[in-house]
């Protein structure tokens, strides 16, 4: 929205522009990488359009939740897995042989090293693990999209924990238990109306608190110890780096009934353990903290479903494939 804002940036032969401006570049461009379609411009035969979806997605999206919708703005269109040709080839109205397999660009991320926590004043020798939760929206910022029944809609704005009492009864067990927990909010989440206040062992972030702090998201994934989430599909994303994962399920029932997943038998495709209350959500940690982990050969089975590439070699690939080399 502000190219301006990136004037200082030290990228070689990088150029940041308006989504105004970029129709004209659109049109002149060869090759042509999306990052979801901001703009429904079909490529012409001269050009490679390449559309890396920003999720595996676990949850239904496009044509499989409205049959009218038209997502078909692409040369090629990127999917994780041969189990996800087909569900991405409905999903966006698509011939299958324009789904080409390949891992998500930002997972190379993953592999990377850097110590993020440290942007964030967080010392990983404070405590005894840090944990990361990831929960999804369930009603968006401009309240279009609902996904789930209005009595999940919890004065906290997170699942589990409904009430802000509970949020710091939380944070008092992790302080005893010397865990640090993370939650990162998604970025369609209506946030004014909740008090994201961080306390001492709970650190609320956001989208625009990473890119203040100059924070690469997925590399600071690399540096923690286990995932929470729900349907966020972040979690097909971990599986590659091997962790113990756990779910928020309470309203999984309504979240069918409304949203909707790709999978008849989602519960099958969540390798880690299921969450419906503050005890199964506590018995978590207590497990991370001790080491327990009984779900690595579940993991071990759907990272093979959904993973087909497990390396930091996404970005080459895609570069190889549509001839982009020297």
């Amino acid at each position: 929205k502000n190219p301006k804002e990136y004037e200082n940036t030290d990228f070689k032969n990088v150029k940041f522009i308006s989504v105004f401006l970029s129709v004209w570049r659109i049109m002149r461009s060869k090759y042509i990488f999306y990052h979801n379609e901001m703009l429904a411009i079909m490529p012409t035969k001269k050009q490679i359009s390449v559309d890396f979806w920003h999720a595996t997605t676990f949850k239904k999206i496009n044509k499989t939740i409205d049959p009218d919708y038209k997502y078909d703005f692409f040369t090629y269109i990127t999917a994780t897995s041969e189990l996800y040709r087909p569900i991405f080839a409905e999903s966006f109205g698509c011939e299958l042989d324009r789904v080409i397999i390949n891992g998500h660009p930002r997972n190379d991320y993953l592999f990377e090293d850097s110590d993020e926590l440290s942007k964030l004043n967080i010392h990983q020798t404070d405590y005894k693990k840090i944990i990361i939760w990831m929960p999804t929206y369930r009603f968006s910022f401009n309240e279009v999209q609902r996904d789930t029944d209005w009595k999940y809609l919890t004065e906290s704005g997170l699942p589990i924990f409904g009430t802000l009492d509970e949020v710091d009864k939380l944070n008092t067990f992790l302080s005893e238990n010397d865990t640090l927990l993370i939650i990162k909010l998604h970025h369609a989440q209506k946030m004014e109306r909740f008090d994201y206040s961080s306390r001492s062992n709970i650190l609320f972030l956001t989208n625009q608190m990473l890119e203040e702090k100059d924070v690469r998201f997925y590399t600071l994934l690399n540096q923690t110890d286990a995932l929470i989430t729900d349907y966020s599909s972040v979690f097909f994303d971990y599986l590659l780096i091997d962790r113990p994962i756990a779910f928020t399920v309470d309203d999984i029932d309504s979240y069918s009934d409304n949203r909707g997943f790709v999978f008849d038998n989602p519960l099958d495709y969540m390798p880690g353990k299921k969450l419906r209350n503050d005890e199964d959500f506590k018995e978590f940690v207590t497990d991370c903290i001790s080491g327990k982990d009984d779900y690595e050969a579940e993991r071990k089975d759907i990272n093979d479903k959904v993973n087909y590439y497990k390396d930091n070699k996404n970005c080459e690939r895609i570069i190889n494939f549509v001839g982009l080399t020297k």
